[in-house]
């Protein structure tokens, strides 16, 4: 294994439940997990608290940089959900290889998100021929869009499809003609950007006829985006096919997407017509033409209005781009320093500086020591601009969350969004000798100071995880998941979520989830609760709900927790009635009878109370409101839910129970204090939370028990080193004044 470099020297574990899951251990005597399960009051209580405000910044990061992490190796954040669920287990992969039943969740939908549909209506450039593309297109339902790539097809495909219900990227490896569109969602648009070369081979008229009536009776349209520079095996398909047989011009999209950057077309075209910039766009030639190299020009041009950079040093990175050598270029280093610093950058673009250098640093190394010995290298190392530009990388200051507040920090990038996965994937394919090192290295990096750093390095892992599933899953995955060390399951959960992503192996990360599911290892039962939230969860059709229902079965506090932590990932991208749906989840697992799954209704719900907060901007500034309180506030929430927007009826409700259900239920004292505590700081700031808090807390304590025991915690608030007395003031009057049901 390569050595941590002497700088990293990693913190405990921020899992909530490492402290208690030590469990993976086996056959060693008496664990602390056991301890804690036969001890009504745990050793650590704070291990299997909810609300714990360090717990929740972590969990925080977590989201953020898995959803980072899945942006710059090229997956989709949210939204994502595989076709076909007929997902057979048969047998046991936690150990190693396993026989499995019928795969049919061959399909992967990703949704394209409205936001991003309406910066393409803002922004969208016709290519050459697009009115033309328009009238013979008429009311077909499947229409082949030939093109070559990086003239912008895709785009063009998402404008055929404008006043549809939603667009989704359709990613499929398996014939067409096989194609399971009754399963696919009514009323939509699909684009398949690009078929394989059998896929291709394969397709035939008659496919197209029966696709253009099964997705008529879907009410649905589909656009499948042919690469022009291949050949069409059936003539008719060619005859078929609209061609785009130019793109739109260089000139005009830098113009409409720097102006959309700078809210000013006005601006826009004065700065293109500045300092030659448009004679570099009209010399652009049809042949190098590429629209994510100018729409990153674009970007780059409006920072230089910022001050941030110079149009010369914009034009650079643009040359830079238009090299389309990636995989030559990476053959062709031959330094280890500046290697290192390539494969470290691809690995954690968009991290720190100094986490890039720490990463590099350790692979030099460990390349160093396989060539004969730590001897140092033949020559001084270059400084950091020079590796910088050798790398077609850059430096950029970010302001940043930290641990203790904001700061500035250097950040490393490639000149190029899609260098990292480019790098990688020719990295693992071509330089197989490396293989064993660079998994190595990324476990080294996984194992950093920085929690950030931590998941972009088991995300890189996943995105190999990609091209060698069997041999990751086997060697790194697996063992994280068993892991007594709740770090290591973080890291598990994050290399799954690439994987995941992608119909090539969608269905056999799904299929590991599961059989942890069903498995009696505590560790991998937590691993799959985490799972089930934002890095797999999101991608099972209809939810993870009856996984996390069958997990929450006969769970103790830790995965009750666990369990808390995914359903508040699955909430944070979710549309008003799919958070009522989770919240009804929780609602009904508190009514039960079980301890279980009343423990996981409860702790669970503190948990999402804890972690899910919502900036709004009010007229004195902006103000961090807690989810739920916002959603329950029946002037911002449920009322406004007849206009369209809000929280559906009976949000309120749900809130209210679960909060009464918390003040009484066993063992939730410690975490209706944390959570309790979180919400009135928050009060305390912004006076606008002040009456719907109140008000939901009054609506909470429905007997005379909530009434004492929410009485109590508002005193603390006010006798024990005050806190929010002004707050706990007004409670104490309204639950004095008011009428509370005696038990």
């Amino acid at each position: 294994m390569i050595p941590l470099a002497d700088e990293v020297n990693p913190e405990p574990s921020g899992d909530p439940t490492a402290t208690d899951e030590a469990a993976a251990a086996g056959g060693r005597g008496k664990t602390p997990l056991d301890e804690a399960l036969s001890n009504p009051k745990p050793k650590h209580p704070d291990a299997e608290q909810a609300g714990n405000e360090d717990q929740a910044r972590e969990q925080e990061d977590f989201r953020e940089s898995l959803a980072d992490a899945i942006g710059a190796f090229g997956g989709r954040t949210s939204n994502v959900t595989l076709i076909g669920h007929k997902i057979n287990v048969t047998g046991s992969i936690t150990g190693g290889d396993a026989t499995f039943g019928r795969d049919s969740a061959s399909a992967l939908l990703s949704t394209i998100a409205v936001s991003t549909i309406e910066r393409i209506d803002r922004v969208f450039v016709q290519p050459s021929g697009y009115p033309d593309l328009v009238a013979t297109a008429g009311d077909d339902r499947v229409i082949l869009l030939r093109a070559r790539r990086r003239w912008g097809s895709s785009t063009t495909a998402i404008q055929l499809m404008s006043g549809m219900k939603a667009i989704h990227e359709l990613r499929f490896n398996g014939s067409l003609a096989t194609l399971e569109v009754e399963e696919l969602p009514k009323g939509c648009g699909y684009v398949v950007e690009r078929l394989t070369a059998t896929q291709l081979g394969e397709l035939r008229e008659r496919d197209i006829s029966a696709l253009e009536e099964r997705f008529a009776k879907r009410d649905a349209r589909l656009v499948l985006i042919l690469d022009a520079e291949r050949r069409l095996h059936d003539h008719a398909i060619a005859r078929l096919a609209r061609v785009l047989d130019a793109p739109p011009s260089a000139y005009d999209l830098v113009a409409s997407h720097l102006a959309e950057h700078l809210s000013s077309p006005r601006e826009a075209d004065a700065l293109l017509k500045a300092d030659g910039l448009m004679e570099v766009l009209q010399a652009v030639e049809i042949d190098a033409f590429d629209v994510q190299q100018l729409v990153e020009l674009a970007q780059d041009l409006a920072e230089t209005t910022k001050g941030e950079s110079t149009i010369d040093e914009a034009l650079a990175r643009f040359e830079d781009r238009r090299r389309l050598d990636v995989e030559d270029w990476l053959d062709g280093i031959t330094e280890f320093d500046q290697r290192a610093t390539v494969v470290a950058l691809a690995a954690l673009e968009g991290m720190p500086y100094d986490a890039v250098s720490r990463a590099a640093t350790m692979l030099e190394r460990a390349w160093r020591a396989e060539e004969g010995g730590d001897a140092p290298p033949s020559r001084a190392r270059r400084p950091r601009n020079a590796r910088l530009r050798a790398a077609r990388a850059r430096i950029t200051t970010e302001v940043r969350r930290t641990r203790y507040g904001t700061a500035e920090l250097e950040v490393a990038s490639f000149v190029s969004a899609g260098y990292p996965a480019r790098v990688l994937e020719h990295l693992w394919r071509e330089h197989d000798y490396d293989r064993e090192i660079v998994l190595d290295w990324l476990e080294a990096v996984s194992q950093d100071v920085e929690g950030r750093v931590r998941i972009r390095a088991a995300s890189a892992i996943g995105f190999l995880a990609r091209i060698a599933f069997d041999t990751i899953r086997r060697d790194v995955v697996v063992p994280w998941a068993g892991s007594g060390n709740g770090d290591e399951r973080e890291r598990a959960v994050a290399a799954l979520a690439m994987p995941a992503r992608y119909p090539e192996t969608g269905a056999q990360v799904v299929r590991l989830v599961l059989d942890w599911c069903r498995r009696d290892s505590l560790p991998l039962r937590m691993t799959a609760a985490r799972a089930l939230g934002a890095s797999v969860g999101e991608v099972l059709p209809g939810g993870p709900d009856k996984q996390l229902d069958a997990l929450a079965k006969n769970a103790g506090p830790a995965l009750s927790i666990a369990i808390g932590f995914s359903i508040t990932e699955l909430m944070v991208p979710a549309s008003p009635d799919r958070r009522l749906e989770l919240l009804r989840l929780l609602e009904r697992w508190s009514l039960e009878g079980s301890a279980g799954r009343q423990r996981a209704g409860i702790l669970g719900f503190l948990q999402v109370a804890a972690g899910l907060w919502t900036n709004v901007a009010e007229p004195d500034g902006e103000v961090s409101w807690p989810t739920l309180l916002r959603m329950a506030d029946a002037e911002h929430g449920v009322a406004a839910a007849d206009a369209g927007s809000g929280s559906p009826s009976g949000t309120r409700e749900v809130i209210a129970g679960l909060w009464g259900r918390s003040l009484v239920a066993p063992g939730a004292d410690y975490s209706v204090r944390n959570v309790l505590r979180s919400w009135a700081s928050a009060a305390k700031e912004a006076p606008a939370l002040r009456p719907p808090l109140i008000s939901l807390l009054q609506e909470a304590a429905k007997t005379r028990r909530q009434a004492d025991l929410l009485a109590s915690h508002a005193k603390n608030w006010r006798d024990q080193r005050p806190y929010a007395p002004d707050l706990a003031e007004k409670l104490l009057k309204v639950l004095t004044e008011g009428t509370v049901r005696v038990e």
